[in-house]
């Protein structure tokens, strides 16, 4: 069976709440957003989760919520916090679901994206902007491997409108539905 699921992964700061979003508007797809879920949850920020429940609390909880949405949505397009499609297991489980596509940008691109917000997210708190390309540059490096598994790679720089209906039609084809 094709499951008409959409998965985002992709770099934090790449745009995976955005232009998913946007992406589950013109396919006519209920968004969901595993972070967003997660601080419903919990009542708390991902900061606050992260150093309440340390990054290994962190991950598991929100490859539980990974899993209820699935359990709970034949179709949508979920869109997934920076790190968990680097868990051990969850790419394979999102690919075995649905179609997974990876928003990409060079860590210059993110660098420049995520200045000025370090204090929301937890895995570059208190890195200086002198550090912060170099930084993104080694971190993207060990996750590559995981977020390359997916069905479809995305240059994230300027997604406009032309760009967001090529992208549905490459995922629509990969379900074998004509656009």
């Amino acid at each position: 069976m094709v499951h008409r699921r959409v998965f985002v992964v992709g770099y934090m700061g790449v745009g995976k709440s955005s232009s998913g979003s946007r992406l589950a508007s013109l396919m006519g797809l209920p968004f969901l957003d595993t972070d967003a879920e997660l601080r419903e949850r919990h009542n708390a920020s991902i900061p606050d989760m992260f150093d309440q429940l340390g990054e290994a609390g962190f991950r598991e909880q929100e490859q539980r919520v990974l899993q209820q949405l699935i359990e709970s949505h034949e179709v949508a397009l979920i869109s997934t916090g920076g790190g968990l499609a680097c868990h051990p297991g969850n790419m394979a489980f999102m690919r075995s679901q649905g179609t997974v596509v990876y928003l990409k940008m060079t860590p210059a691109q993110l660098a420049k994206r995520l200045r000025g917000k370090t204090d929301e997210r937890p895995l570059i708190a208190g890195i200086v902007p002198e550090e912060l390309e170099g930084f993104i540059s080694q971190h993207l490096e060990q996750r590559e491997k995981h977020y390359a598994q997916a069905h479809i790679t995305v240059d994230a720089e300027n997604l406009d409108s032309e760009r967001m209906n090529s992208i549905r039609n490459l995922i629509e084809g990969n379900w074998g539905v004509s656009p």
